[in-house]
């Protein structure tokens, strides 16, 4: 057992250890200090497991992440916030299941998943897909009336995109994730102004994602370029 551990984080980097200890441990000293919800919590350590592990290409992300998910959508739909709810509960979750068996046909040597770039007409075509999508979905949570519309809906149509770039292998999903990311900070942000009781631990997981995110780029361009 033990043999396997250290085989698992053979080519793990000190940073990349300390950086996924020191944040699992600050969001459980932070929801205990503000005696945030059980699920909140599990959901955020999930989370915070599973990104780190999607920055190092690990296939093992996608165990996390569908706990971290279908949690992360409970939560949403107590916020009202139902585009995130609809985002992790209907695309996320099976999308996930995907993502495991397409990043298992494409793996390295070292059983680390082999990245890709986007072509600079690939970037465009990104680019208005994504901005006419944020505002037709925009206008259906309107009409449903859901809270945080505007918000809700970038984040939603961003994360389906930036999540199909991932399970397809492509870095430029990280570029999605740092937008979803600090959207989603200021939405929580603002859901902790109306005392929502998940919103602390919800904002430390999110908080704890961008920064994974911006080193996630980082390590899928240098792995892209090595290969």
């Amino acid at each position: 057992m033990t043999t396997t551990i250290k085989n698992y984080f053979h080519d793990w980097t000190k940073f990349e250890l300390v950086w996924l200890i020191a944040s699992t441990l600050i969001m459980i000293t932070l929801s205990i200090i503000w005696q945030d919800t059980p699920i909140a919590l599990i959901s955020g350590i999930t989370g915070i497991i599973g990104v780190v592990l999607c920055a190092k290409g690990k296939i093992s992300t996608y165990f996390f992440a569908v706990i971290n998910v279908a949690l992360y959508a409970f939560i949403c739909y107590n916020a009202k916030l139902y585009g995130e709810t609809m985002l992790n509960a209907l695309y996320f979750l099976p999308m996930n299941f995907i993502g495991f068996f397409l990043w298992r046909k494409h793996q390295s040597n070292g059983g680390d998943v082999i990245v890709r770039n986007l072509t600079k007409k690939g970037i465009i075509l990104l680019t208005v897909v994504t901005a006419v999508s944020v505002i037709a979905y925009w206008q259906l949570l309107i009409f449903l009336g859901g809270h945080l519309a505007l918000i809700d809906a970038t984040t939603t149509i961003i994360s389906v995109i930036a999540l199909l770039l991932q399970v397809t292998r492509y870095s430029e999903q990280w570029i999605l994730w740092i937008i979803v990311n600090i959207i989603s900070i200021i939405m929580w942000v603002m859901l902790f102004m109306e005392n929502d009781p998940s919103a602390v631990t919800m904002i430390t997981m999110w908080s704890a994602y961008l920064i994974n995110a911006f080193y996630g780029y980082f390590n899928w361009r240098k792995i892209a370029s090595t290969e």
